[in-house]
Parts: C-alpha cells; sequence; structure tokens
C-alpha cells in the first residue's frame, strides 16, 4: 500500500505542475458552456423546460470522460514520442498507478465542468437548480469520478497497443456518451441496448445525478454508488493485468516504442 500510495502520489504531483505549465490541457472544458446553451435551447424550442437538468449534467459528464480519456492516451503518446516510454516500464513503479494518478488530477479539475454548466445554464437561460438531496449528489459526483479515472486506465491498455492513440480515443468517446445515457435516460433505449448500458458506469452516475436533482428520496442510491464504484474497481484491476501482459510482451518482442 505505501508504494502504490508514493507512485500515486508522485504521479498526481507531476500532472499538477504540468498543468499550472500548460493549462490548455483542459481546453475541454471551454466547450461546456456551448454545449449546455445548445442542448437547453433545443429542450426549451420543444417546450421540455422540465429537462433542464439533463441538458446541464450531459456536458459536465462528457467533459468529465473526455478529459479522462485524453489524458491516459497522451501519457502513452508523450512517452514514447519522447522515446521514454521503455524507461518508464522499466522502473518499478507501476504504469497503471501512474496513469491512475496522472488521470486523477485531471479528473478532479474536470468537475468544474458541473459548475460550468449550471452557471450557463443560470446566466443565459434562468434555469434555476435546486437540489433534492445533496448528499446523494455529492456521493454520486465521487463515485463517478473515481470509476472514471479506473476506466481510463484501462483505456491506456488499447493506447499501449496503437501507434496513435488518437484512434481509440475519438473511437471511444461517442459509443461512451451515447450507452451512458448521458442526455438520454437509458430507460429509453431499446430493450436489447439497455444490458450494454448497465456495464457503463455512466449510465448509472447519470441516472444518479439526475434523480438527486429531482427526488429528495432516492431509491437505492447506496446501492447504486456501490454498482458504480464496483465497476471502477473491477476496470482497474483488469487494467492491471491486461497493462502487465501488454508490456511484457511488447518488451520481449522489442516492440515497446513501435506499436
Amino acid at each position: 500500500m505505501r508504494k502504490f500510495l508514493c507512485e500515486f502520489t508522485a504521479s498526481a504531483t507531476l500532472q499538477a505542475r504540468i498543468l499550472r505549465t500548460s493549462p490548455f490541457e483542459l481546453f475541454v472544458l471551454l466547450t461546456v458552456p456551448l454545449q449546455t446553451a445548445g442542448f437547453l435551447a433545443i429542450f426549451r424550442h420543444a417546450g421540455r423546460s422540465d429537462l433542464d437538468f439533463y441538458a446541464l449534467i450531459a456536458p459536465a459528464l462528457i467533459a468529465l470522460w473526455q478529459l479522462a480519456l485524453m489524458i491516459s492516451g497522451e501519457i502513452i503518446a508523450r512517452e514514447r514520442a519522447n522515446e521514454s516510454l521503455e524507461s518508464l516500464c522499466a522502473t518499478p513503479a507501476s504504469l497503471a498507478t501512474v496513469i491512475l494518478g496522472r488521470a486523477s488530477v485531471v479528473t478532479l479539475f474536470s468537475m468544474f465542468a458541473f459548475v460550468e454548466s449550471v452557471l450557463t445554464g443560470w446566466l443565459l437561460f434562468g434555469v434555476d437548480v435546486s437540489i433534492g438531496s445533496w448528499p446523494v449528489l455529492v456521493a454520486s459526483l465521487f463515485t463517478a469520478g473515481f470509476a472514471t479515472v479506473c476506466t481510463a486506465t484501462l483505456m491506456s491498455v488499447f493506447f499501449v497497443n496503437t501507434r496513435s492513440p488518437r484512434t481509440f480515443q475519438n473511437a471511444l468517446s461517442y459509443p461512451f456518451y451515447v450507452l451512458g445515457g448521458v442526455l438520454v435516460p437509458v430507460a429509453l433505449f431499446p430493450v436489447w441496448v439497455q444490458p450494454l448500458s448497465s456495464v457503463v458506469f455512466l449510465s448509472w452516475s447519470a441516472d444518479l445525478l439526475r434523480d438527486s436533482v429531482h427526488h429528495t428520496v432516492v431509491a437505492d442510491w447506496l446501492a447504486r454508488n456501490l454498482m458504480v464504484t464496483g465497476l471502477g474497481v473491477a476496470a482497474f484491476g483488469l487494467a492491471i493485468v491486461l497493462l502487465r501482459r501488454t508490456l511484457k510482451n511488447a518488451t520481449e518482442e522489442g516492440k515497446l516504442a513501435l506499436s
């Protein structure tokens, strides 16, 4: 545990310093107000002001996932471009923990997207968000962030195995938004799609966040948050196993820098 904490802290500190010198890494946050305004305009034009919070939560969850996915891919791409990926993998530190620590810092900053979306809705459309259950909202944000970081670490397995991580970054974005029901609840999807959505943590988090606003008592909120946490833990555990195998095979074949 001590080794894990040291590796996690060191990688998180490194990412914090990178963001301090290069804040444009968080450029996705600039798109949140535009997306929020667009979604709200659509709902208001359709006469569905009751869906305002759907328009607020969607851009924030999109930014949350996109930033985590971006950093987990950029770590591999930059280390490979700097010809330091082999050195990084040769250290005693676990690559999975390094990615986890760096992605955690980015995810922490990406939580500002929720503030952006709410402010945009209030300033441009007069949306007044009254929270039904603050404890559930806070717990749901925490578990969503945790699962995001863990799942992004799992995605890094794909990035190690390709020359261009951006190919997978683009491919893994929108399917998660759709299956995660970030804008349209999973309950409205075709029946055959819903089982696929159940293994995407975003679908649970989006429903929890919407319920925490609309209801003072959220049904099964603890069990649902535990499900989000469990999906995150499972993703990180799988990431550790797959990264070890991938790095071992790539190292033995001398293809780590050429994957």
